[in-house]
C-alpha cells in the first residue's frame, strides 16, 4: 500500500471518527441530563455508569484519535511527515489515553 492511499484512508477514517464522536457526545449529554433527573427513559444508575465510565472512555479514545490524526494531516501538508512525527503522536496519544482513563476509572473503582 503506497503512502497516498494510506493518507486518503486516514483522512476518510478521521471523518468517520468525527461522526461517531458527535454521537458519543450526544449520548454523554443525554446520560448527564438523566443523572440530574430530567430524562426518565433510562435508569439513573445506568446513566451514571454510562456517563462516568463507558462513554467517557469512548469519548476520550475518539477525541484523541480524531485530534492526533488531524494534527498528522496538518503536519503532512506542511511537509513534516514520516516516522519523525508519527511516533511522537502515537506516544502522546497512548500516554494521554492511559492517564485520563486512569483518572476516569478512579472515580468509580477504588484504585
Amino acid at each position: 500500500m503506497n503512502s497516498s492511499r494510506v493518507n486518503r484512508f486516514l483522512v476518510r477514517f478521521n471523518r468517520y471518527i468525527a461522526y461517531v464522536l458527535i454521537a458519543v457526545v450526544m449520548a454523554i449529554l443525554v446520560a448527564g441530563f438523566r443523572m440530574t433527573g430530567n430524562f426518565i427513559f433510562i435508569p439513573r444508575g445506568l446513566a451514571d455508569l454510562l456517563h462516568r465510565i463507558y462513554l467517557n472512555v469512548a469519548f476520550l479514545f475518539l477525541f484523541l484519535t480524531h485530534t492526533l490524526l488531524s494534527l498528522r494531516i496538518v503536519f503532512k501538508r506542511r511537509g513534516i511527515a514520516g516516522k519523525k512525527i508519527d511516533i511522537p503522536l502515537i506516544l502522546i496519544g497512548v500516554g494521554l489515553f492511559a492517564y485520563f482513563s486512569y483518572l476516569s476509572l478512579k472515580l468509580i473503582l477504588p484504585l
